[in-house]
């Protein structure tokens, strides 16, 4: 499911209302077909795949389906079976290679005041430790910053802290900073605003596995953060089991089958069946879906144009140990490695890791790739005027979901995705509140993504022409660019060019796809592929929190922040500049809180464990590494009148490498823009 942060999973560069104009004539399914479809769905046999696919799980107590384990197996065998039982073809399990992760569940037991033993089960992290009835020391250190240590021995101890993952910072910092300090292992209560006080929550760790993390629920927490306090010397003796294995070069299986077509092309509906916890809605209820969409095709005499294919992914919560990028491993290997030949013929993806059907769930998102996005908005309206639910959409998809990797391929993404008003990632998401016994059901809802998702599907599928607008793109482009650092005319005028060319060209789609023969269609489709994935070459970019931008902006921003930094601390404003500016500079705000150790191993992992990943090229030049003077204005914080100099000289020196990395990057983009325009010219 989307990963970090929760306020990055649900930010988007735009979020539209459902009235959109759209700029090519477009063809879509018709309404008998779609009727057809929509009362062949069957939903208690989707919720019958979410029963049975969310009872896999390898730690009796918490649950869990991770990378390889066992209970992934038994899941990707269920899945076989049941694409089988509705018929389709082809039915394939890729194994493919993965950093594997099985959890068979920690816990440790204290005596309470009473006297009497408490047993706590604790989440987990995909880390390595193995361990049985050991007698352990606990201590509480608030966040686990670096500040939080001084003083105390953690020496082969278990240290329990707080975590606020979409304010402060990732699992990785506090947990590395514990196992550089000698701990045996974190366990962290995430603070969410939460009804549930014995909500277990977690996230992919981005950290090797040999700094161990746990997870515990807020009640649990308290209740030692208690006892510890009470005691003599600020720690409890408790009996610690762990059994959390990592495994390198492990297997997981991309299981595949497909309802074959009348051309070469395939529309790809997609989802993963690993999950945290019993993992009901991320993603047992989106596999379902998917299985039953397919199945309605199926039972509703449909024949498709294009081949309509099922994957399911292995391996997405986790599949990378000791890299930024851990999540998406079994996607990532199915398109690079067991599939590489998949990407020319896809004309586009339907990944349902979304709309949740909780009870309470009211508001809904559809994120997608930019030059789709006006196919999406207007194939959405009949079914969203259906449902009394809110809809945004949103552009471009991240990097949280699997279709990434697929969409840098040159596969345009359809994403069902979190709306910002979700009850689900407020307080289910990667927890072991994600089940029917928390979460509720509903119905309506889960009727509302068989047919949204499914009139996508129907309606790609009625589109003899790829229904992309490449204008979209570069009018995001446009107002990507800050003018008062990016002050490059000929920029900005390729940037019109390209957008004025890309418009004219959906009138040259629109004509084809009315009146092209078969052949010119393809030929135009084949194009439209190349042209689409010269762009994602040359322009998806992520920042270093994993944000998809382009390739200017994370140099754009730095550079900014560094200025306004530099401005302040010349008035001697070392407040102004600590807090608000230069914390903005890729990972200072990490250096404000964690030893060097820590972001320096942070900083290099980003790099030098990429490989293999979907993260792998997405970020130029290396991170601005303003650690040293961050901790120097620390100590100057609160000193009157302090000597800056020598931060100020430091701060300009590395304006000036993030300058000229801007000067290569606007060059970067204006030789592949003009390339870019001569690929669309070619195609009027």
């Amino acid at each position: 499911m989307e990963k970090k942060l929760i306020s990055f999973i649900l930010a988007c560069a735009l979020v539209f209302s459902l009235i959109g104009c759209v700029k090519t004539e477009k063809q879509s399914s018709t309404k008998e077909e779609f009727d057809l479809f929509a009362d062949a769905i069957d939903l208690e046999f989707s919720k019958e795949i979410i029963k049975n696919l969310s009872s896999f799980t390898d730690d009796p107590a918490t649950g869990n389906r991770s990378a390889a384990s066992p209970a992934e197996l038994e899941a990707a065998n269920y899945l076989a079976d049941m694409m089988a039982e509705i018929g389709l073809q082809n039915i394939t399990k890729d194994a493919v290679t993965v950093d594997g992760w099985t959890y068979n569940g920690a816990n440790l037991t204290y005596q309470n005041t009473q006297g009497q033993d408490e047993k706590i089960d604790l989440g987990g992290y995909a880390t390595h430790l193995i361990t049985e009835n050991q007698e352990l020391e606990l201590v509480y250190l608030g966040k686990g910053t670096a500040a939080d240590y001084e003083g105390v021995d953690v020496e082969g101890k278990l240290v329990l802290i707080d975590i606020n993952q979409g304010e402060d910072w990732w699992i990785n910092y506090p947990t590395f900073q514990a196992h550089v300090k000698g701990a045996k292992a974190v366990i962290a209560m995430t603070q969410m605003e939460s009804e549930f006080e014995d909500r277990i929550a977690v996230q992919d760790i981005c950290g090797p596995a040999d700094a161990p993390a746990f997870a515990i629920s807020q009640r649990d927490s308290l209740a030692l953060q208690e006892m510890i306090s009470a005691s003599d010397n600020n720690e409890i003796t408790v009996n610690f089991n762990s059994n959390s294995v990592i495994t390198k070069d492990a297997t997981t299986y991309n299981v595949w089958g497909e309802i074959p077509g009348e051309t070469e092309e395939v529309i790809y509906i997609i989802g993963h069946y690993d999950g945290y916890f019993r993992a009901v809605y991320d993603n047992a209820s989106g596999v379902a879906t998917g299985i039953s969409i397919a199945k309605a095709l199926i039972d509703s005499n449909y024949t498709p144009n294009k081949t309509i294919r099922l994957v399911f992914h292995g391996a997405e919560e986790f599949g990378r140990s000791g890299t930024e990028y851990d999540w998406a491993a079994g996607s990532y290997e199915q398109i690079m490695t067991a599939h590489p030949e998949w990407a020319e013929n896809g004309f586009a993806l339907i990944n349902i890791d979304g709309s949740s059907p909780l009870a309470d769930e009211t508001s809904f998102a559809t994120a997608t790739s930019h030059e789709l996005l006006d196919f999406v908005m207007e194939s959405a309206q009949a079914v969203n005027d259906s449902f009394p639910y809110i809809n945004e959409f949103k552009a471009p998809a991240g990097t949280g979901t699997e279709d990434f990797i697929w969409t840098s391929m040159g596969i345009p993404s359809i994403v069902a995705s979190g709306s910002s008003n979700s009850v689900y990632y407020a307080d289910h998401y990667h927890s072991s509140m994600d089940s029917l016994e928390y979460g509720g059901f509903n119905d309506d809802a889960f009727l509302r993504t068989h047919q949204l998702y499914g009139k996508f599907l129907l309606d790609l599928d009625n589109q003899p022409v790829r229904p992309m607008s490449f204008d979209t793109r570069f009018t995001y482009f446009i107002d990507s660019i800050d003018s008062e650092i990016v002050q490059d005319d000929e920029l900005i005028a390729l940037l019109e060019d390209a957008k004025t060319l890309a418009h004219s060209l959906n009138d040259t789609f629109a004509t084809v796809s009315k009146s092209g023969t078969p052949e010119e269609v393809a030929a135009l489709n084949k194009e439209i592929y190349q042209l689409y994935k010269k762009i994602q070459d040359e322009f998806l970019r992520i920042d270093f929190g994993g944000s998809v931008v382009f390739p200017h902006e994370l140099y754009q921003s730095n550079i900014k922040n560094l200025s306004n930094g530099i401005e302040s601390l010349t008035s001697g404003d070392v407040a102004t500049a600590y807090d608000t500016y230069l914390s903005g500079v890729d990972f200072a705000w990490y250096a404000m809180f964690f030893d060097e150790e820590v972001t320096q191993y942070f900083a290099n992992q980003l790099f030098a464990n990429s490989a293999g990943t979907w993260g792998e090229g997405r970020i130029e030049y290396p991170i601005c590494d303003i650690g040293n003077t961050i901790r120097s204005l620390k100590e100057k914080y609160n000193v009157i009148s302090p000597d800056l100099s020598v931060e100020i000289d430091t701060l300009h020196t590395a304006l000036k490498t993030q300058e000229s990395y801007l000067l290569e990057v606007v060059a970067n983009e204006k030789k592949a823009l003009n390339e870019i325009i001569s690929m669309m010219k070619l195609m009027k």
